[in-house]
């Protein structure tokens, strides 16, 4: 296992809210996320959608919220647009279920990364310079199989 930062082993997208006169909630555009309140325990689930976003992740990329509280995280299970009170997360090597499951075992890290005073929030480049331990790609799919076998998916 060695350490890395962030931005070494991931890409991140942060969030940015479009206008609310592109929102609509009857199901016209992409499902948006303007935070962690629809958050579920693994997916979240949806109320509001957009017609215009510039920011976006795609399916299966870790979702995590950036803003009040720092650290819930989900995964993305279509395209999603991206509000700012949320970023994505996509493993360079694919394992994005491994990085689920890394950043879930290192939320203190998360957390203590943040700043604020009233509102937490964590910037992007304070989220990359982050260390993490990170076991290699054979013991990686491991750890996702036993997370898996033990019902936690």
């Amino acid at each position: 296992m060695n350490n890395y930062k962030i931005a070494e082993i991931c890409t991140i997208t942060m969030g940015q809210s479009p206008e609310s006169k592109f929102y609509n909630a009857t199901g016209e555009g992409f499902p948006f996320l303007q935070g962690c309140a629809t958050f579920g325990v693994m997916y979240p689930s949806f109320s509001t959608w957009t017609t215009h976003y510039s920011r976006y992740c795609e399916s299966g990329e870790v979702l995590m919220s950036v803003r009040a509280p720092v650290g819930d995280l989900n995964i993305s299970q279509d395209k999603i647009a991206l509000g700012r009170g949320v970023c994505s997360l996509s493993m360079n090597n694919g394992n994005n279920r491994y990085l689920y499951y890394l950043l879930l075992s290192s939320l203190p890290k998360l957390k203590a990364s943040s700043t604020g005073t009233i509102y937490e929030s964590i910037s992007k480049k304070d989220l990359e310079r982050i260390e993490l331990p990170v076991h290699s790609e054979n013991n990686q799919q491991h750890i996702v199989n036993l997370m898996v076998n033990l019902r936690f998916s």
